[in-house]
């Protein structure tokens, strides 16, 4: 009796819920006459941490007469809508005579529990005329607290007709942007990562999964392995990881090294050579030998003569004390187009005591001595080309954009895709690998210390870049830590 009562009762229920759809049918045909038209809205939450709400939203179209629709509100009975990363459908009615939806006013209130919503945007579709009206947010909804923006949100500040919002969002944007130097005299840094720069639960899940597989292959490679003592032992690694790499069998020809210069990971360091420095103690007779039958200054005024020059690792102070080359090195460019080391010159002051290597010495003591160089390259790459004028100096840059311009800025909207998890890739990496005792203390010449002075040193030493980021063209003399010529 209890069960076929409980059936009644649903059977009921379900009676009255579909005569007050119909009643809501009809009641809205005889509200919207012919000239109406459905709109459809998708409202897409933002993929990232407490992004999802549990608060009531509401939104107002306008269109370019400012002529506005009834208040439409974004919640749906019996639907968790708006959670982390979900885009959600809605349907309204334009009312009567209403055109293009170019602005759009939204807000919510404060109900429930996780009543926190970052906005990422909405996307208005008009089905009569086919046309789509996209409204990019990417912020976070405050309670109560209407916002305004026009179709596609992109305009000068003083073409914003909404000047309070706009300083209210930076005003809001330099108490979480907040910046400090972990580099003396370096680039700054974020103080404390806000929440909107952190990893997606995807990227995070990523980095596991990958971490996971790289430690793996770690064990697989320290039980085959022993220490390397040769170039044999070092495929075995590869094997079991990245797998060989087509250099290993040609990565100590001359014509390799003359490539990585320019196709190599710090190719910005090669210039056309229109003399040889002072300081460079090559001879005519000693490189004329590699230049197919010409002579030093031809081979010059043909702009065949290219040279690198390392100075700027002078008095860097190494971990453990240990002395880090500041080589400067000559290269040819032969009838094959290949580019040839001719001449490599370890240190930068000339005499008995540093000698300039050639390709026509033993093959051991050339081979050494390309070692070296690129050993110095890569302490230069890591420090000034990677970390420092990249990873670090960008950092800044993200940081002085979210602080001095309005989402809705043109600028802002070309450069925002470039941040995309910058500050947090640089974090975690001054916490774990530049940290004392991390990755560069422990594998690279220079360490940790050396870095640091050498990404300060290099933000002035280049007076072609000094001049770019400080917009002056006057020299500004680095202060080197021991007493040597620079």
């Amino acid at each position: 009796m209890f069960a076929i009562r409980q059936s009644s009762q649903m059977s009921f229920r379900s009676k009255v819920v579909e005569t007050l759809s119909a009643m809501g049918r009809i009641w809205s045909h005889l509200r919207h006459d012919q000239t109406d038209r459905e709109l459809v809205i998708h409202v897409t939450t933002g993929d990232r941490k407490r992004a999802g709400t549990d608060a009531n939203v509401w939104l107002i179209l306008y269109d370019e007469k400012d002529q506005a629709t009834d208040t439409i509100k974004l919640n749906r009975t019996l639907k968790n809508d708006h959670e982390r990363g979900d885009t959600c459908t809605f349907l309204a009615c334009s009312g009567n005579g209403f055109g293009h939806p170019i602005k759009a006013e939204f807000w919510r209130d404060s109900f429930g529990l996780g009543h926190n919503w970052f906005l990422e945007r909405i996307i208005v579709e008009d089905k009569t005329h086919g046309s789509e009206h996209i409204f990019p947010v990417h912020r976070w909804v405050r309670a109560e607290r209407h916002y305004i923006i026009y179709e596609y949100d992109c305009c000068l500040p003083q073409e914003d007709e909404f000047q309070e919002q706009r300083r209210t969002e930076l005003k809001e944007y330099r108490r979480l942007y907040q910046y400090e130097q972990h580099v003396e005299n370096g680039p700054v840094q974020i103080k404390e990562l806000p929440e909107d720069e952190q990893f997606t639960e995807d990227y995070k899940w990523d980095i596991v999964k990958c971490k996971g597989r790289f430690l793996l292959d770690t064990k697989l490679i320290r039980w085959t392995t022993d220490k390397w003592e040769s170039i044999c032992d070092l495929k075995k690694c590869y094997k079991y990881s990245l797998g060989e790499p087509a250099c290993l069998e040609y990565w100590n020809e001359d014509r390799w090294f003359g490539l990585q210069r320019v196709q190599g990971v710090n190719p910005v360091l090669i210039r056309l050579c229109t003399e040889i420095p002072e300081n460079f103690g090559v001879a005519a007779e000693m490189v004329e030998p590699f230049l197919e039958g010409l002579t030093l200054d031809e081979a010059i005024q043909n702009k065949k003569i290219f040279i690198i020059d390392l100075e700027i690792l002078q008095c860097i102070n190494c971990k453990d004390d240990r002395l880090l080359c500041a080589p400067l090195a000559l290269f040819f460019l032969n009838k094959h187009k290949e580019l040839m080391p001719i001449a490599i010159q370890l240190f930068q002051e000339k005499g008995p005591d540093n000698p300039v290597f050639l390709p026509s010495d033993p093959p051991s003591t050339w081979l050494t001595a390309k070692m070296y160089y690129s050993n110095a390259d890569a302490s230069f790459h890591q420090s000034c080309t990677h970390l420092g004028f990249t990873h670090l100096l960008m950092e800044g840059v993200v940081i002085c954009t979210h602080r001095n311009l309005s989402n809705s800025h043109p600028l802002f909207k070309l450069l925002a895709p470039h941040f995309l998890f910058l500050l947090a890739i640089n974090t975690r990496g001054l916490e774990k690998l530049i940290s004392p005792g991390g990755w560069v203390d422990k594998t690279m010449t220079i360490g940790r210390k050396g870095m640091f002075e050498l990404i300060a040193k290099g933000l002035f030493y280049d007076k072609t870049f000094f001049s770019i980021v400080f917009l002056q063209h006057e020299s500004v003399a680095y202060e080197c830590p021991r007493n040597c010529t620079k």
